[in-house]
Parts: C-alpha cells; sequence; structure tokens
C-alpha cells in the first residue's frame, strides 16, 4: 500500500546534490518532496567549511545562473573571502568563501521550508521499480511513497565506514548512520565501487596560540561566489597559516601502521587532490613542511578547521603530531580526524542525462558517481533536476550549453559517463578543452538561452536582463567605432603600424582595465564587473581561435601512433599523467583520450612531442 502522497520527484538525501535537485524540481512545478534523515543536517557542509576555488567556483557559478542556490547560501553564510589566482588571467580565477557551518544549515533549512519542497524526516531503505521503471520509494516510517521520479544523492553514506587508526565504525559522517538498506538494492542493481575520502581534526579555537602564527585577512574586494549578491553583512574574521615541520613528519613515519591507509584496513582509493598528511609526508618527504590554514567554523563557534591534514591515524598519535606544529603545542581537539569509506556507482551505468541505464526514471546524483566536492555535487544536482523536469514537464531547455566546450558542468557530465573514475573525481580548469571561454565571469552570456523568470526571483530576473540588454549596447556601440594606426597613435595607444582598421572591441585589449579610462576613451559609461568581463573576451580572442586549432589538430591526430613513446620523455606530464599513461599504454591519441584523468594539455603535449621525435629520427 502507498502512502497517500503522490509526487513528481523524491529527492533522497538533502546535501548539496540533494537541495538542488529538489529546488530546480520545483521551481520548475513539479510536486517535490526532499528526504533526509535530519534536518539538521540539512546542506551540511560535512568537511571543509567552505565553497569555491579554482574549478570549484566555475561550476558553482553555472550552478548559479541555472537558477542553483550553493552561492546566494555560501554568500549569506560567509565570514572570510579570498580570490585564487588574481594574479594570473580570469579563466583560473576562484572566488574562495570561509563558510559558517551553522549559519549556512540555517540559511538552507529557511530557504527550503519557504519553498513548495516538502521536506520529510525519515530514512529511504528501497527504491520501487516495475519492469524497469520507477514507482516509488519505501522508507522506514513512512513506508511505501508513489513518485514519477526519484533522484538519489547519499553521499558517502552507502555502507559507508568512519576509521580512526585500527578503530572502525559504521557511519556516513561522524554522528550520522550509514545507509545499509538501500545500499543492498544499489550494488544488487548496479556495477559499484569502493572510494575513500577524510577529514582533519577540528581544535577548540581557545587552545590555538595566535600571536605566533601569520594571519590571512579576508580580501573585501566586492567580489563574491554570487552573480546576484550586492554585499556581505557578516562579520569577516581571519584565518592563519602555520606549517609542519620535520619533528611532525617523523611522528607520522614512525606510526605509519597506526594510520587506516598505511596498515591496509583502507584498499579503496582515496582522493588524489586532497591527500592525507600521510601521503603528503610520504609520497612528498623532501618537503621541509606543509601548509595548514587555520580556518574558524563560524562566527559563534569555538573550533578551528586545520586545513590540510586530513588523516586516518590513531587519535593519540594525532595529538601529538597536532602539538609538534607552530602555534598548536597546548591545542586540545574536540574531534578527531578520520577516513571515510562508501560506496559509489560507475558512472558509466548512466545516461548522459544522468538516469540509469538499466532503471527508467531513475537519476543519480553527487558522490554516488564517484565525485569528490560540495561543488561537483551542486552541478549534479541541479543538472539530474532540470533533466528530470525536462522529462516529467517537457519544459523547454536549450540542452546545448551542457556540452563539453559551453560548461564545466558539460565537461563533468562527459567526464563521468564516458570515462568513468578510478578515484574521487574533482573538477579543474585543466579538464576543459575551452577554458578560456568557460570563465566564471561570463557564466550568465553561456547560459542566457536558459534564462526563465521561472527559477529567479523577480529583482533577480531584472538584474540579469538588464545587464544582458547593456552589455549588447556597449559592444553595439563600441563595435562600431573605428580606429587606423595613427588614431590611435594620437591616443597614446601602441599598435603595429599595418593600416589595419581596428572597431573599439579589437582595440579594448590595448587599454588600462579602469572605467574611467573606458568612458574617456569610447564616451561610454560601464561598471567594473561587466567592464573587466569584455576587457578579458577582447584580449582572448586571439587566443581562442589558436585554442580551436590546436584542438582540431588533436582531432586529425586521434589515430596517431604511440605504441614505441616513452611517455617519460615527454616535458610538462604531471606524475599523474605519466602514472596513467605508463599504466594503461594507449596505442593511439583517440585512446589516450579515453583515459579518465588525461586533459587535452596532456593530449596536444604528446602530439606534439611524438611530431618533433618523429621528425628527427625521419632525418637521421
Amino acid at each position: 500500500m502507498f502512502h497517500v502522497e503522490h509526487y513528481d520527484v523524491v529527492v533522497i538525501g538533502a546535501g548539496h546534490a540533494g537541495a538542488e535537485a529538489a529546488n530546480i524540481c520545483e521551481k520548475y512545478g513539479l510536486k517535490t518532496a526532499l528526504i533526509t534523515k535530519n534536518q539538521s543536517d540539512l546542506g551540511k557542509l560535512s568537511c571543509n567549511p567552505s565553497i569555491g576555488g579554482v574549478g570549484k567556483t566555475h561550476i558553482a557559478s553555472e550552478v548559479d545562473i541555472l537558477g542553483g542556490v550553493i552561492c546566494k547560501i555560501g554568500d549569506k553564510s560567509a565570514i572570510h573571502y579570498r580570490v585564487l589566482n588574481l594574479s594570473k588571467g580570469p579563466a583560473v580565477w576562484g572566488v574562495r568563501a570561509q563558510i559558517d557551518r551553522d549559519l549556512y544549515v540555517k540559511n538552507m533549512k529557511k530557504y527550503i521550508k519557504s519553498s513548495k519542497i516538502e521536506l520529510i524526516e525519515d530514512e529511504a531503505i528501497n527504491i520501487l521499480q516495475k519492469n524497469n521503471k520507477i514507482v516509488g520509494l519505501e522508507c522506514l516510517k513512512a513506508g511505501k511513497i508513489k513518485s514519477k521520479i526519484v533522484i538519489l544523492t547519499t553521499g558517502t553514506f552507502l555502507n559507508g565506514k568512519i576509521y580512526f587508526g585500527n578503530e572502525v565504525k559504521e557511519a556516513g559522517r561522524i554522528g550520522n548512520s550509514s545507509s545499509k538498506e538501500l545500499a543492498k538494492f544499489i550494488n544488487k542493481n548496479f556495477k559499484t565501487m569502493r572510494l575513500k575520502t577524510g577529514t582533519p581534526p577540528r581544535i577548540y579555537a581557545q587552545s590555538i596560540d595566535y600571536d605566533i602564527l601569520d594571519p590571512q585577512p579576508s580580501e573585501n574586494n566586492g567580489i563574491f561566489l554570487s552573480y546576484f549578491t550586492k554585499q556581505n553583512t557578516n562579520k569577516n574574521v581571519n584565518c592563519y597559516i602555520t606549517k609542519t615541520n620535520i619533528k611532525t613528519h617523523k611522528i607520522i613515519r614512525n606510526n605509519l601502521d597506526k594510520s587506516a591507509m598505511y596498515s591496509g584496513i583502507i584498499k579503496s582509493q582515496g582522493v588524489r587532490y586532497c591527500p592525507s598528511i600521510e601521503d603528503k609526508i610520504t609520497k612528498f618527504g623532501d618537503r621541509n613542511g606543509h601548509n595548514i590554514f587555520l580556518e574558524p567554523e563560524g562566527l559563534n563557534s569555538n573550533l578551528v578547521y586545520p586545513n590540510g591534514i586530513s588523516n586516518s591515524l590513531d587519535k593519540n598519535i594525532q595529538l601529538k603530531f597536532l602539538r609538534s606544529i607552530k602555534g598548536l603545542e597546548n591545542c586540545k581537539v574536540d574531534q578527531y580526524g578520520y577516513a571515510v569509506e562508501y560506496d559509489t556507482v560507475d558512472p558509466r551505468e548512466l545516461k548522459n542525462n544522468f538516469e540509469t541505464k538499466k532503471i527508467e526514471n531513475f537519476f543519480l546524483a553527487g558522490q554516488i558517481n564517484g565525485t569528490t566536492g560540495y561543488e561537483e555535487a551542486a552541478g549534479q544536482g541541479i543538472y539530474a533536476g532540470i533533466h528530470a523536469a525536462m522529462k516529467i514537464k517537457k519544459i523547454k531547455f536549450d540542452n546545448k550549453v551542457f556540452e563539453r566546450e559551453n560548461s564545466y558542468i558539460g565537461v563533468l557530465v562527459d567526464d563521468l559517463t564516458k570515462l568513468g573514475v578510478t578515484e574521487p573525481y574533482r573538477m579543474f580548469t585543466s579538464r576543459a578543452e575551452n577554458r578560456l571561454k568557460l570563465r566564471t565571469d561570463n557564466s550568465y552570456e553561456r547560459f542566457s538561452s536558459t534564462i526563465n523568470n521561472k527559477v529567479f526571483n523577480k529583482t533577480e530576473y531584472n538584474l540579469i536582463t538588464k545587464n544582458i540588454k547593456d552589455e549588447k549596447k556597449i559592444l553595439k556601440k563600441i563595435k562600431s567605432l573605428k580606429y587606423s594606426p595613427n588614431d590611435l597613435k594620437t591616443k597614446r595607444i601602441k599598435v603595429k603600424k599595418d593600416g589595419k582598421i581596428r572597431n573599439g572591441f579589437e582595440v579594448l585589449k590595448f587599454l588600462e582595465l579602469s572605467t574611467k579610462k573606458f568612458k574617456d576613451f569610447f564616451s561610454v559609461k560601464i561598471d567594473q564587473k561587466l567592464l573587466t568581463k569584455i576587457y578579458f573576451d577582447s584580449k582572448y580572442q586571439v587566443f581562442y581561435e589558436r585554442e580551436k586549432k590546436s584542438y582540431d589538430q588533436l582531432n586529425k591526430n586521434k589515430n596517431m601512433n604511440l605504441t614505441n613513446i616513452d611517455f617519460n620523455k615527454i616535458p610538462s606530464l604531471s606524475r599523474e599523467i605519466l602514472e596513467k599513461l605508463n599504466k594503461h599504454r594507449p596505442t593511439n591519441l583517440n585512446d589516450a583520450c579515453k583515459i579518465s584523468g588525461i586533459t587535452p594539455s596532456a593530449l596536444f603535449q604528446i602530439m606534439k612531442y611524438k611530431k618533433i621525435s618523429g621528425n628527427k629520427i625521419a632525418r637521421r
């Protein structure tokens, strides 16, 4: 007997993937339920209390423009901002916001409860299907619930186990039980694997000697996570920097047998790009120290997150090595670090809309697909939710925005569903062929064909549509202006004396990035945000064309023979790339591009090296 309520969509799991999936389904008019074991865990930041970073901000900005909530709620809950890679070009800029944990959950809960989403506090224990098509699900307390579509976002909870050295507990994260009944269904119906992640200890702030540490102030430069945020009204706080030392490393090396990762208890693959302190010391043993960023967990919290020392060591050893670190000599620990091992589904079990191939109307999103990170989860959640709405409501949506040349979400989906994973997947800008075009400052432009008033409130919708219209007017105006080299010389702008007539957009890259200079030169008023965007569009135009030619070359040379090549002799290839190439030994470029984690840049380096070395052999 089914529960009295019938839904269009039921989302299982209220983390970042689940919250985005439920939110976008409700916005598109679907009757939506969101199931979580505990409402207090809604949108919980399980590990690092931060949002953003290089590659991650790029996905989050796309979620934001699609009508998502991670950036808006992130800004409402932020207590510290930095822009990573600001000295480089905007293609690799990454806004990173330190988040107040409690405030984020509070703001997320308030948002969900103000919507039409029905929040159900229960545990999903089974997925119900008939003739390989979803009919609903079964919960521990509510029993059977009927639904046209089920979106599963279990995070690290499927058969989750946490490890403190040799101590093992069944849990999805500390304080939360693992999902064992649902895991039975998943393992019975899909190809699964075990993956691992981890977290550092939490330290009492009052036990840290901040006077001898270097502060890292918040950067108040008016750059936020969300396109729609105008200001952050929270008090901004300092983070602090310390580092491990030779004594720390000796303690850890001497006790690797008390680490779950190194004692052999855990055999699953961990996150390559967020290594444990045991990994750092074992693999990079020649370094004198590794940076640790002491990040406050909230304005009213007395806990600090020591970013950089995730580990699965015995609790006594953790305290010992912590107290060997500058500023932490007398530290007291609230919660020790631990490793988490959990079940995931091979993402090649999914269609490219994240619907499972074996069961119709059953979608998966988030860490269950082999990814890591809040932002990657949010991107998958909104992607699965949009495709659920497309299937039920037949909504009009330009799906071309999710092709890999148009968005980071497209890159992520393509990588997962075609290549699968061998380790937890994290987004990097190097994974994208068109990264110069896929910037955080132009997400609104790339997704402009999808923007409608259903997913934004009136103020947001008016803001984005006005900005798009203003940009078109300004571009039309400056492109109508023509300048010869002599015209530019009189304005003290140095260009080649080639007789070429340039329009204002082409000239823009030669100017200083200043709203005043722009107004003086073109007699057009512009704000800094828009100026930055169109300035780099102008500056990168020639590189867009070069980038396209490079990847056209890759396509033409996809059958290039690689059987006799020594990959170790190719300069600029990372350790990770070399490891994968030497393991798989691809016979040609086409085979190499099918290896998970091989970047477009690496493929181009291989092709270039092969052509050069081939020519040398021919000349002999």
